[in-house]
């Protein structure tokens, strides 16, 4: 059979996908077993802003393989799609657009026409990362794609929020919250990064203490007797010296917010502060006097151990305003500038013009005790990267104490979900849990689903399905509804289960004296299970571990809330895929990698296998060297494919057929070479298919990538095709048997058409293996196979149009794992690869022929000579002497394997005077790298300081360096 000489990845990727998607492969539907097991996994939905990462390709590739394997396998499987409306992130660009085309603000246009062009935007722009994800192969059921506004989902939305509402687990009320004062919007703690900045400040601030008796500040300035001292002065005196300090010092990293200061808390204990206690101190800048209080809040050993208290901006302060019944004066606006709370001379600016305005002032009028470098931690909005101000705002929240419990219960009764890696993920994960606090979920962005909720002119809130349901409640009263939308997160979190068709309507029906389950989509005889029935819980979700509290926690709480099942079984945490420097890939770093540019360079199926192979929950460092291993492993394997159709005539796959030709009680009898060859194949293809199901059952997808790569590089095409080639290439003509290599003959005898079906079956199984990592290299090679047809899938899919994908997954059978064959087999492997490298450490010619002389036990020597055509074959040798001893000139290169040895005479092979000094000159080059080598690593300085990976490489390189040194010193002596 003709085929092309080289593997081009393109026509592969554009002609099979189209054909997949259009033939219904991907649906479960496609399954005809009616007791066919499920499989489900839902996508982590991408936002409709983004386009394929590396992240995403990561995860992707992880995700289709499980679904590839399972559908082969014979599970009814469904990798449901879909994208998140990303509220913030849409908006943004909406507005910038806006603001570009128009030089308008949404202000400008109105909500309503706002929304529209949102909707517009996505519709435009949304769909990108869709479409790449056909180029990535993903074998998802677009029938099946999803959308968070979807108007399913948004009821589902709707009537989580009623419930949640009515059960009094939604509440409105008035927090210190995170504000982003560039998207004008709340954040929730997990959408707030922490930066460590080394040039903070650290502000100490003079208030001025009221006299206890008059009142007025007090303006003494020679006080002997600790009225002036400083805080740490004054620790040193006895408390009966003290009198009322002139001022009272705290520290702050935020002097703009001292406007809003309400009181400065001591602790209770503190003696130093004792007498003050129940006082106020002037606030300078304003004419406020505010309180001195006692609050175990305050760490006594930290900075003067009096802290100034601000409840309207900072979450602590908040609770100890709360505890002492303090004011809440907000003096910023949403837009991060101060109010008119802040007072006229501030009113306006920016907070850290504000900031500096304040330092001035303090610094005038000798209130600014002295200005520190400080390291300070900032919260920063982990999407525009502003810097995030705590402020008391009026939010809507969600009590998460019940939602929590459930989610621990589920981890500790049933040890769902099952963490890989468990380790630190588990632990993590419960930890965040204990330690949860209520949900902030409204959000102040018009692009999202607005708060179902409506207020009269009164102000009191009425909570509802709709409009009409909301103004009933409140009998017909004129009403208003809420401006906010709903934190993306809350309907994502919902993801798990409103995919499936839950709207929770079906609970509303019921209790109205309907029947119908939520979700269900009844055929004519109203039998039809729903897709919640049958997919939920699905099996793993696959993400990263930035997002397990913000979104895996979410899910699994709400899904059981709302539907009592598990979310999922399994979640795989995958690592970040770092630059080449090996730093996270952003755009200011000019370090990404963008995977379509690999799909480009590489193809898709060597991408995607690579990326299966790093896949192992750890950060790694992006390589293009091993992405290219992986494109030449694609070639390998056409390679080797078209080398196996040049040589098919006669020769073609059936059902059995391929079965019963590779069992091993259909090989010739035992003792032949060819039939230990066989023997030996079949016990490595059934011993990898088995290691590899059991690799991916647990997750460690590197692991069987490597299986299928040795497997199929080494075993298959340097060693099998190698043994059988003459057996499946030649032919007789008249007396005279040719090589006929890539060309192609029709079969001399049976025998030959049984070894060309063999090598046929055993490639065909092979391609199945690598298909769910490989799938468009596999599929095009497949169909290519002379005798690939339906009978070959899996009995789910026999009415299905013949494709590798639907195609029966090899599982593996121990009956025919030979383990006396792998043994022999290695044995004649380690013979033929130590004479090849005493022919390349000795420099022989190619077309020079070798004397292998092999010392062993007899066991030994009668497998060898079983197997001496072969030997000599591929060692290039021309006699095998076999016997309890060597004995050979000296001059002969030896080498040593398992309870063997070897040995090659030399004389007239080589020019010993040359060989001598080539291998001193090569000792001596070693030796240099060597000894500069171990210089490094014997420095500490430089071990210490230099990145862990190359230390570990130039370890590795001084291992092999002294192996090599070591051999060539070896061949010298035997020359000598």
């Amino acid at each position: 059979m003709e085929i092309a000489k080289a593997y081009e990845p393109k026509l592969a990727e554009e002609s099979h996908y189209q054909r997949w998607e259009s033939s219904g492969f991907f649906a479960p539907e496609i399954n005809k077993d009616p007791d066919a097991p499920k499989y489900s996994i839902v996508i982590p939905p991408p936002n409709v802003t983004g386009s394929l990462h590396m992240g995403h390709a990561l995860q992707h590739t992880i995700m289709d393989v499980l679904t590839r394997w399972k559908r082969m396998q014979g599970y009814r499987t469904l990798w449901l799609p879909g994208t998140d409306h990303a509220g913030i992130s849409v908006q943004r660009k909406v507005v910038e657009q806006l603001k570009k085309d128009e030089n308008k603000t949404p202000l400008d246009i109105g909500r309503e026409e706002f929304v529209r062009r949102a909707w517009a935007w996505k519709e435009q722009y949304g769909n990108t990362i869709t479409e790449q994800m056909r180029r990535e192969g993903a074998s998802v059921d677009w029938s099946r794609q999803r959308f968070t506004m979807d108007a399913s989902l948004s009821l589902a939305v709707r009537n989580v929020f009623c419930t949640l509402y009515d059960e009094g687990w939604i509440y409105r009320g008035l927090r210190i919250v995170n504000w982003c004062p560039k998207d004008k919007t709340v954040l929730s703690d997990l959408e707030v990064k922490e930066e460590t900045r080394k040039d903070g400040k650290l502000y100490y601030l003079r208030y001025p203490v009221n006299d206890a008796e008059t009142g007025d500040r007090r303006q003494e300035t020679g006080d002997t007797e600790g009225g002036n001292a400083s805080v740490n002065e004054r620790a040193e005196i006895p408390h009966s010296a003290f009198r009322i300090p002139q001022f009272l010092v705290v520290a702050t990293t935020r002097p703009e917010t001292m406007l809003g200061d309400t009181a400065v808390a001591v602790n209770p204990s503190d003696e130093r502060y004792k007498d003050l206690v129940g006082k106020t101190v002037a606030l300078p800048l304003t004419d406020r006097e505010i309180p001195i209080i006692a609050d175990e809040y305050v760490d006594a050993e930290f900075g003067t151990g009096a802290v100034k208290i601000t409840p309207a901006h900072d979450p602590n302060d908040y609770l100890v305003g709360e505890r002492h019944g303090l004011p809440q004066l907000l003096v910023m606006n949403d837009d991060g500038t101060m109010n008119a709370a802040a007072g006229a001379a501030f009113d306006g600016l920016d907070r850290f013009e504000a900031r500096k305005k304040v330092v001035e002032r303090f610094e005038e009028l000798g209130l600014l005790e002295k200005i520190e470098d400080y390291e300070i931690s900032l919260p920063v909005c982990e999407r525009c990267k502003t810097i995030v101000e705590p402020i008391l705002s009026d939010q809507w929240f969600v009590k998460m104490d019940e939602m929590r419990d459930m989610a621990l219960e589920l981890m500790r009764s049933e040890g769902v979900p099952h963490f890989s890696p468990q380790v630190p993920h588990e632990k993590v994960y419960t930890t965040w849990l204990e330690n949860l606090k209520d949900w902030t979920i409204s959000r102040q962005l018009w692009w999202g689903h607005q708060i179902p909720a409506w207020y009269d002119a009164d102000g009191n809130v009425y909570v509802a399905r709709t409009a009409e349901e909301a103004k009933e409640k409140a009998g017909g009263k004129e009403l208003t509804q809420d401006q906010d939308v709903l934190d993306t997160w809350f309907s994502s979190g919902l993801w798990a289960f409103s995919t499936f068709g839950w709207t929770g309507e079906a609970g509303r029906q019921l209790a109205e004296g309907g029947s119908l389950s939520d979700g269900q989509q009844p055929t004519a005889d109203g039998q039809q299970p729903s897709d919640l029935d049958v997919f939920l819980p699905t099996d793993v979700l696959i993400t990263g571990r930035d997002i397990i509290f913000l979104w895996v926690s979410r899910m699994i709480m709400l899904t059981k809330k709302f539907t009592g099942k598990k979310a999922f079984e399994d979640v795989v945490v995958t690592g970040t895929v770092l630059g080449k420097d090996g730093k996270p890939m952003s755009k200011s770093r000019n370090n990404g990698v963008d995977p379509l540019e690999m799909f480009d360079k590489f193809g898709v199926d060597a991408t995607r296998i690579y990326l299966a192979s790093i896949a192992t929950g750890a950060d790694i460092k992006w390589n293009d060297l091993l992405i290219e291993t992986y494109r030449n492993f694609a070639n390998k394997i056409w390679n080797a494919t078209r080398f196996c159709l040049m040589n098919s005539e006669g020769a073609s796959l059936g059902y059995p057929l391929q079965r019963a030709d590779l069992d091993s009680r259909e090989m010739p009898p035992k003792g032949g070479t060819q039939n230990l060859v066989d023997r030996w194949i079949m016990s490595r293809l059934n011993k990898t298919a088995i290691d590899v199901n059991k690799a991916l059952d647990r997750y460690e997808f590197h692991t069987a990538v490597s299986l299928l790569y040795h497997f199929f590089w080494d075993d298959f095409c340097d060693w099998y095709i190698e043994l059988v080639k003459d057996e499946i290439t030649t032919r007789e003509t008249g007396d005279e048997r040719q090589e006929t290599g890539d060309k192609g003959q029709r079969p001399r005898s049976e025998d030959q058409r049984s070894a060309r079906i063999r090598i046929l079956s055993i490639l065909e199984q092979a391609l199945r293996l690598l298909h769910p990592f490989m799938p468009y290299l596999t599929e095009e090679l497949w169909q290519k196979l002379p005798g690939t047809s339906a009978n070959l899938h899996n009995a789910a899919y026999r009415d299905a149009e013949a494709t590798i994908m639907l195609s029966d997954y090899p599982k593996g059978d121990t009956a025919l794992i030979d383990e006396n064959a792998e043994a022999e087999m290695s044995l004649v492997i380690d013979t033929i690869r130590r004479v090849r490298n005493i022919r390349t450490e000795m420099n022989i010619k190619p077309s020079d022929r070798v004397s292998i002389n092999v010392a062993a036990a007899a066991e030994i020597r009668d497998t060898l000579a079983a197997n001496e055509a072969q030997i000599l074959k591929l060692a290039r040798a021309d006699k095998l002497v076999l016997g309890e001893t060597l004995d050979v000139p000296k001059a002969s290169a030896k080498a040593v394997i398992t309870n063997a040895e070897i040995a090659v005479p030399l004389e007239g092979l080589i020019d010993f005077e040359k060989e001598r000094s080539r291998l001193g000159g090569q000792i001596e080059k070693l030796g240099k790298e060597l000894e500069r080598i171990s210089g490094q690593l014997s420095n500490a300085d430089f071990v210490n300081k230099a990145p862990a990976e190359k230390v570990e490489a130039l370890r590795e390189r001084k291992t092999e360096l002294e192996t090599q040194i070591r051999t060539l010193t070896q061949n010298l002596h035997a020359l000598t």
